[in-house]
Order: C-alpha cells, then sequence, then structure tokens
C-alpha cells in the first residue's frame, strides 16, 4: 500500500517505485520529487523523533497491515507548491531536515521560537546568543553534516574542503532565499620570505592573516540564490564565495558565478573554468575571513553556526607545514566562545584516540559544551572488538563530553540520498549499504541526524533559558543608550525658520544680559582684574639697602671706596642684607641652611612661573618678583656714569629712566596673561549662551556656523582688544611721563620713609655688631610699637651722624613713587577697556544681528536656500540618525519577543496551577511526564540525566 500524506483534509500520493516517470523527460522538480525516500516496511531503528498521537500532535500510525501512513494535520495549511519548496530542506519519509523538531510541544516550540527570532534580529552585538561551532579533524565528515543540519549542499571535494570559516544563519520566512556575504575581518599581508611555523604566534594566530581594525572591516554581499531546488546552484556560489576569500587579491565580483539563463552556457562555463584555476593556485591556502549564508524559507530551523576547516597533524606539502597551527589556532578561538555549543565529528573508520579535535577540545577545557558526533557509521571496521571504542565513548567510559555522542552515517551524493541511506542504514532494511552491529541498539535514541536535530533543539532552548535574564538586561541596558543618543540627533522641526530666529533670539538676549551683568563683571574682575593688579604692583623695584652700612660708623669713611676703613676695635660683624619690602623672614629665606650644611639656594624669580595658563587654574598666591634687585652702589654707579662734569651734586633725569623702564617691561607676560584669560573666560559665557539657546538644533549646520562664527568674532575682539593695550604698555614702558604731581609726591614720600626706615634698622644693628632680626611690617604694628621705634631709632641715629646713601635713596624713593603711579594709571586703563569697551561693544555687536548677518538671514530673496543649508546635518549624522533608529527598530522587536515569551510562560504556568488542560494553549505537551522526556538533560553522555524544564529559545518548524 502506498505511502499516504494527509494535509488539511487533501489527501495526497507519493510517489511510488511504479509511478516514477521517464527520467530523461523529467524536470529538476520532478526530479526531486522522484527521489524522494519510500519507507522501508521493516524498521528495526527508527531515526525520527517520536511523537504521542494522542494529544493530536504530528505522528506515525500503523493501520491493521502494518503498512504505514504518515499523517501531519497543520493547523495553518498552505499551498500544495509549499511541499515542493521543502523537499531540499531533506523532507520526505524521513520527516525532513526542516520538520524533525515538530511536534515536541509547544513550549519548547515557544522557547525556539523566541531564540530564532533573536538571532535572526542579529542581536549578538548586544548579547551573545547560543550557537553551534562544527569542528573536527579533516576528512571527518563535517561538510556532510553540516549540509545534513543545514538542508544545503556544502561543497565536498576530497582531502580539505572547507578552507575558511562557513557562518550558517537558518531561519524561518514566506519565501526561501539563501543570500550569501563575505564578512572580511582580516587583511591578507604575505611577508617577503616563505612562511614557517615560526611566523606563527601568540600575537599573529592566522600568518599571513591580520586583523583588521574594526572600521575597516566589511560585509559584502556576494549572491543571492532563490531556487531551492537548484541544489548545484547552491553549491557552486557557495565554493566560489570560498574562491573568492582566498584570492584576496582579485575584486570579488569576479567571482560571483552567473546563473542559468543570464548568459549563454559556454560563457558561464567559461568562467567557471577560470574560478576553478583560482581554486587551483588560491594565493592563500586557508583564511579566517567568513564566507556567510543566511537561509531563510518555511518551517526552516531556526539555527546558527560555524562550520570550521578541518583540524590536521602533516600538511600535504611541507612548505605548508605551517598551516596545522593556523588552522588548530582558528579552531581554539572559536572554542574558546563561551556561548557556543560545540560539536565535534569523529569518523567511525579511524581510531578516536588520533582525533585531534577532541584533543583541542579538552586543552581548553570545554568538554562540558561538546556534543561528540560519530560519523562515517557505515564505514566502521567489520573486525571484532571494533564496535568496543565505540560503545565505551556511549556509555561514558571514554572520551567524556558533556552532552553526550549522536551518531550518524551520510552517504549518497546529495541530500535527499543521504537522509534515505541513512535511515535504510539505521533500520537493516534490505536496501541498506553495509550491515549496522546489533550492539549498538541501545542507543537507538542517539541514531541519524534527526535525532540530532532534536537534541539540539533542546539543547539550544535549555542554554537561552540560563542567559535569557542577562539578555534582557543587556537589551534594555543598549535600548537605553540609544535613546540618550537619539537624543542629540533628532528630528527637523516643522518649521526651521522659528526655531532658528527664536534660537537667535534668545542667545542675543542671553549674551547682553550676561556680559553687561554686574555678576559676570565682578566674577570678571575677582579672577581676573585683582590678580592683574597684584601682579603689575608686586613687580615694584626692589632695592638693596644693606650696602656700606658699616661705613655710617663714627670713624673714618671713604666714600670713594666700597669698604669702609674701621679700627680692630671698632671692628664687628655686619648685619645681613635685606630688602626692605620683603617680609621679615625674608634673610633667613635667602640664608636657609640644611642640616649637612649646605646652603639652600634660592630659585631665580621667574615672571612666568606664577602665570596661571588656564582660565579656570586659579589665581597665584603671591606675584612675580620682577627682577634682580639693585644695590645702593649700583645706584651710585649709575649717578657717576650720568653725572655731568661741573655741576656737583646734581643727579641727572637719565639715571631715573632706566630704573623705571627695565621694571616696567616685565608687565609683558603678565598682560599677555590677562589678556588670554579674560577671552577664554568670555569665551566660555557666550558659547554656554549659544549652547543652550540652541539645544535642539546642534545636530544642524546652523549650530556649527554660528559656533564657528562666534569664536571669529571673539578672536577678532581679543586681537583689537591686545592691540589697545600693547600700545598703552609701549607708552607706559618707554618713558617717565605724569602730570598727576600730588600722587607722584605721595608715593614718593610713603617709599622713602619705607627705605629709610629699613636702612637704619640696618645702619643700626651693623654699628651695634647684632645680628639683624625680623623687622616688622609698619601695618602690623600698634601705635604704640611704633612710638617705641621712633624713640629708640632717634636715639640710635644720633650715634651714627649722616647716611653717606641719602641721595642714592632718594632716587630709590622717586622710581618706587614713580613707578606706583604709573602701574596703577596702567591698571586703571586695562581695567576700562574691558569694562567699559569690549563687554558693551560685544553685547551691542551680538545685539545689532551679527549673527543674523553671518548666517545670511537678512536677505530675504535667498531665504529658503539659506534654511536648507542652515538645517543640513551632512550624511555621516543623517547615516548616524538612521542606524540608530534601525538599531532601536531591532531592540524594540527583541523586548517585544522576551516579553511576550514571559507572557506566554507566565500565563502557561497559572494554567497549570489552575488545573487547565494543556489542549487550552495549542498543541503543548500531553502531561508532565512526556514533557520533562523531552527535555531530558545534564547527563555527562546524556544517556540518562536529571529532568528540566526550559522557559526559553528557537523555534524549529511549525507544531
Amino acid at each position: 500500500m502506498p505511502r499516504i500524506k494527509q494535509e488539511s483534509g487533501r489527501v495526497r500520493s507519493i510517489a511510488t517505485p511504479d509511478s516514477i516517470p521517464d527520467i530523461q523527460s523529467e524536470t529538476p522538480s520532478e526530479q526531486v520529487q522522484r527521489l524522494r525516500p519510500i519507507r522501508s516496511a521493516a524498521p528495526s531503528i527508527d531515526t525520527r523523533v517520536r511523537t504521542s498521537t494522542a494529544s493530536g500532535l504530528p505522528g506515525v500510525v500503523e493501520d491493521e497491515d502494518d503498512d504505514l501512513m504518515m499523517m501531519e494535520v497543520r493547523h495553518n495549511p498552505k499551498a500544495e507548491h509549499d511541499l515542493i519548496l521543502g523537499s531540499q530542506s531533506v523532507q520526505g519519509s524521513f520527516v525532513g531536515a526542516n520538520r524533525a523538531l515538530r511536534g515536541i510541544g509547544q513550549k519548547l516550540k515557544d522557547i525556539n521560537d523566541a531564540l530564532g527570532e533573536l538571532q535572526a534580529r542579529g542581536i549578538q552585538h548586544v548579547a551573545s546568543l547560543p550557537e553551534l561551532v562544527l569542528v573536527g579533524d579533516q576528512s571527518s565528515g563535517k561538510s556532510s553534516l553540516m549540509s545534513a543540519i543545514a538542508g544545503l549542499s556544502l561543497p565536498r571535494s576530497t582531502g580539505t574542503c572547507t578552507r575558511c570559516p562557513i557562518h550558517i544563519r537558518v531561519s524561518r520566512a514566506d519565501e526561501w532565499s539563501c543570500r550569501v556575504f563575505l564578512k572580511q575581518d582580516y587583511e591578507f599581508c604575505p611577508p617577503n620570505h616563505p612562511l614557517t611555523e615560526r611566523d606563527v604566534t601568540a600575537a599573529n594566530k592566522f600568518p599571513p592573516w591580520i586583523k583588521l581594525d574594526p572600521s575597516r572591516q566589511a560585509r559584502r554581499e556576494f549572491k543571492t540564490v532563490r531556487d531551492q531546488l537548484d541544489s548545484e546552484e547552491i553549491e557552486t556560489v557557495l565554493r566560489c564565495a570560498q574562491v573568492a576569500i582566498l584570492n584576496p587579491s582579485t575584486h570579488y565580483q569576479f567571482f560571483i558565478p552567473k546563473s542559468r539563463g543570464e548568459v549563454p552556457e559556454s560563457t558561464r562555463q567559461q568562467h567557471l573554468e577560470q574560478v576553478k584555476k583560482k581554486e587551483e593556485r588560491a594565493e592563500a591556502q586557508f583564511s579566517p575571513n567568513t564566507v556567510a549564508l543566511e537561509v531563510k524559507g518555511p518551517d526552516l530551523a531556526d539555527l546558527n553556526f560555524y562550520d570550521l576547516p578541518g583540524v590536521f597533524m602533516t600538511a600535504r606539502r611541507a612548505e605548508d607545514s605551517f598551516l596545522e597551527r593556523v588552522v588548530q589556532n582558528l579552531t581554539r578561538e572559536y572554542i574558546s566562545r563561551q556561548s557556543a555549543i560545540i560539536l565535534c565529528a569523529v569518523p567511525m573508520n579511524q581510531d578516536s584516540e588520533n582525533s585531534f579535535a577532541l584533543k583541542i577540545i579538552k586543552a581548553q577545557r570545554a568538554q562540558n559544551r561538546c556534543i561528540g558526533i560519530m560519523t562515517k557509521a557505515d564505514l566502521l571496521p567489520s573486525e571484532d572488538g571494533a564496535a568496543s571504542r565505540w560503545l565505551a565513548m556511549l556509555n561514558g567510559e571514554a572520551h567524556q563530553t558533556g552532552l553526550g555522542y549522536f551518531i550518524t552515517s551520510r552517504q549518497g551524493s546529495d541530500l535527499e540520498e543521504q537522509n534515505k541511506m541513512e535511515e535504510a542504514f539505521f533500520n537493516r532494511t534490505a536496501d541498506a549499504t553495509g550491515e549496522w552491529p546489533e550492539a549498538f541498539d541501545d542507543f537507538k535514541e542517539k541514531c541519524g541526524v534527526e535525532k540530532l536535530k532534536a537534541f539540539l533543539s533542546r539543547k539550544l532552548g535549555e542554554e537561552f533559558a540560563k542567559i535569557l535574564p542577562e539578555v534582557k538586561q543587556k537589551v534594555e541596558t543598549r535600548l537605553y543608550d540609544i535613546d540618550n543618543q537619539l537624543k542629540k540627533y533628532p528630528d527637523p522641526p516643522p518649521n526651521p525658520e522659528l526655531e532658528i530666529h527664536k534660537s537667535l533670539a534668545e542667545f542675543t538676549i542671553g549674551v547682553k544680559n550676561r556680559v553687561t551683568n554686574q555678576d559676570f563683571v565682578s566674577a570678571w574682575d575677582a579672577r581676573f582684574g585683582e590678580p592683574f593688579k597684584r601682579f603689575i604692583i608686586g613687580l615694584k623695584p626692589k632695592f638693596n639697602v644693606k650696602d656700606n652700612a658699616k661705613a655710617s660708623m663714627p670713624i673714618c669713611i671713604d666714600l670713594e671706596n666700597d669698604s669702609p676703613s674701621s679700627s680692630p676695635t671698632a671692628r664687628k660683624r655686619s648685619a645681613p642684607a635685606m630688602d626692605p619690602t620683603e617680609s621679615s623672614a625674608t634673610p633667613k629665606r635667602q640664608r636657609a641652611q640644611q642640616a649637612n650644611g649646605i646652603v639652600k639656594t634660592e630659585p631665580q624669580d621667574n615672571p612666568f612661573a606664577l602665570t596661571p595658563n588656564h582660565v579656570r587654574s586659579g589665581t597665584p598666591s603671591t606675584p612675580s618678583r620682577g627682577g634682580r634687585s639693585k644695590s645702593l652702589m649700583d645706584i651710585r654707579s649709575l649717578i657717576r656714569r650720568a653725572a655731568i662734569p661741573g655741576q656737583p651734586g646734581l643727579i641727572s633725569a637719565t639715571v631715573y629712566e632706566p630704573l623705571y623702564t627695565e621694571a616696567a617691561k616685565t608687565w609683558a607676560p603678565h598682560l599677555d596673561w590677562f589678556i588670554n584669560s579674560t577671552f577664554a573666560f568670555l569665551q566660555a559665557e557666550i558659547l554656554s549662551i549659544l549652547d543652550a539657546a540652541f539645544t535642539h538644533l546642534k545636530n544642524r549646520a546652523v549650530y556649527k556656523e554660528s559656533l564657528e562664527h562666534m569664536r571669529g568674532f571673539i578672536e577678532s575682539q581679543k586681537a583689537e582688544l591686545r592691540t589697545q593695550l600693547l600700545f598703552i604698555y609701549k607708552l607706559e614702558s618707554q618713558r617717565l611721563c605724569t602730570k598727576d604731581e600730588e600722587t607722584l609726591k605721595r608715593h614718593q614720600a610713603s617709599e622713602m620713609k619705607i627705605l629709610v626706615r629699613h636702612r637704619n634698622h640696618f645702619r643700626i644693628a651693623a654699628f651695634n655688631g647684632e645680628e639683624l632680626r625680623a623687622v616688622p611690617k609698619m601695618e602690623d604694628m600698634t601705635d604704640e610699637e611704633r612710638k617705641q621705634e621712633e624713640a629708640k631709632m632717634s636715639k640710635e641715629l644720633r650715634n651714627l651722624g649722616p647716611d653717606p646713601f641719602e641721595p642714592e635713596l632718594a632716587v630709590a624713593a622717586y622710581i618706587r613713587g614713580y613707578y606706583l603711579t604709573a602701574a596703577n594709571r596702567f591698571v586703571d586703563y586695562v581695567s576700562i577697556h574691558v569694562m567699559s569697551g569690549l563687554l558693551p561693544r560685544v553685547a551691542s555687536v551680538i545685539e545689532n544681528s551679527y549673527l543674523h548677518e553671518r548666517l545670511g538671514l537678512t536677505d530675504r530673496a535667498a531665504t529658503h536656500e539659506v534654511l536648507q543649508r542652515l538645517m543640513s546635518e551632512g550624511p555621516e549624522i543623517e547615516q548616524k540618525r538612521r542606524d540608530l533608529r534601525a538599531e532601536k527598530e531591532t531592540l524594540d522587536g527583541a523586548m517585544d519577543i522576551i516579553v511576550n515569551l514571559e507572557r506566554r510562560e507566565r500565563e502557561q504556568a497559572a494554567a497549570a496551577a489552575a488545573g487547565a488542560s494543556p489542549s487550552q494553549y495549542g498543541s503543548g505537551f500531553d502531561h508532565a511526564s512526556q514533557a520533562d522526556s523531552l527535555l531530558e538533560v545534564g547527563h555527562p553522555n546524556a544517556v540518562a540525566g536529571d529532568r528540566g524544564t526550559i522557559y526559553s529559545a528557537t523555534a524549529f518548524g511549525d507544531a
């Protein structure tokens, strides 16, 4: 009796041997239908995933005559041609690669649906999702196994087949398609010498390939195949894509094959011959770059896996020996991914002890994430004891893997033939090729690709369940970051002209109110005006008044000699020198002695050392001292050089000017600091107001242009102010000139009093042979203390007589008095240029439509073009917004998937608690024991183990 497949109430006859059409006249589609396997009548081992039919789930039903009839009840019937489209995805009496995971319960379906949809949305850059990595030794049957899992005809050849990682993502869609991409993460950089094993290092794992910077990595679409039935085209495209990866110096588009009908067949074959030559003489034997496949179609299993080049111990050519370590490094890198479930292919026609892939997995301590796949079961040696090694592995006695072992036998030239022959082999039917030992009957649930797929579905769901809370948290965090970034790139306003004018008005009013506000002026004065004044006043000329203090003793004084001529009885130790404007601790500071007896040298005064370089660096505690102090003898020398013969007692005017101008020229660095700091402060305030006024337009050209115009405006004002102040500085530093005689005399008298007081302290101390102690500051003394000092000093001075340096002291007092007069005048001019010149001018210019003119908004005729220019963002920002929105849409969808999954879990849990029937929630598990039996995990070799309930992962087929 022929098998009958019932779908949505329609009964369709499946081809039997008697109904096969003429092979020569059949179409490719008819050939696929013909080659669909026919179920044997003697199933000693069923390689399908069996499910109960009591709940109405799909199942296998035997009639009274033991003839098999496969029934499939579809809740969402599709057109009849869907059956044909699904044939390439390993369909038929063997249930099929894309339907093998059906009927295992609504709960697992929800889990797999969620994981599959998340994988399809591409959120791996946010959270790592479980994925499969297939590894194995060379010629271990990996490619055949991967073809069966993916439902695709991958390239197969003798020796090395896969020569770069192949990344396959399988997901469901309304229409079938296979998009092929080339993922370039590495650059081909061959050295100038033949590669050897020495070139393979920890820092350079894949020579001659060098890791590219992320900004240079690329993903290029190669070709899309839309005919699922054309297995030859699929295999051709994949082979050509791999050859393109291995020949990076040739543009990848050269390798894109033409489909039948696009060009004449002779042209197509000629191109394929050229590609074949490139394959035979490939620039690289292996590549870490990836050929990526996105396979979509109805009822496809949602899987995400990598097929890696096979590991080998010995290269075919001696010059390729370095490739042994390169491929091993590639395998280690993928195995080390903690989210990866590793499928390790171990062929049964070879000794498992020689599996280098298993050794790498053990070295990486990844056995707990590993599933062993015993491939090529049909090639198991027939001699006695050949099966014992493999049975020991199945029983967990050797080469233990955390997820156990499965057994496959992939014979035949295409997927349909492989499925048919695998089923016949494990069922021991009459048409089976090879004999399957009865010793393996205890492991019939481990035989066949379909059983492996069902297990992978359950395992992926389990792993996804573990990380679901973490995935949800990472998605939420990324969505929060995207929302914050999108705030920086808002949509264009509905009325751009109004928004621009509102921002300009807000900016204009803000600047005017700020720079003319008393708080702003006071803040500027406190931070820059007053410190500048202290700097300039602090540069007052310094004079050392201790010179020849002993010469004033009432003994023979030689005014022509710097040293006094004193008798031995009058020889006393002189007091140390002191600057009259220094603090009382100055002598000790100048002669500070360390514990080792070495005199500590004071650093030279540097007017730049105390100059703050940044507007916010604060005010220095003390001003710069300026130049070196002059002694009274220095002044005497100047007087002598400038004296006019025949005019004794007169001091030339030329003596005063150099002493003053030398001090005034030290203002330059402080003036420069003042100008820079003032404008840094002003610019910070203005740009802050600009930022606030253009908050919603900061990604537009109007903000960028306004920013540049304001910076240019501030620089022009800075240049103008600098010119004005430098002119004043030049006038002040060239010569002595004042009409303010009263102020000059007041400062001169005050400075003379200070100089004479300090001078007298030195003279008295020198006369008495005492070391001068601290001279207290006048402002720190009480009235009584001042009277006592004056009385004591008057008494002591009677014994000293006139000071021989009175003319020099008079010169010093005049210089200091004039300096204070000019310095205060200069500080006033500088300050008034800022407060009464710069700040009002800035406010006025900006208020009078400065930015309107610069932006071109005063010309009504050009308003439309101007607005277009001002509201433009530039391609980078527009692309950034599109990317963020696309990512947000992806992650919003991901969050919906996760939330819906959690909702269904809660509903099912509530229904179970209320005693609701599982049928209320679709085709769920019949009862708890059945559900648990589908989710058995945990045993090291997956023979038996603890039962666990999975609550989230990917869907493989409709239930």
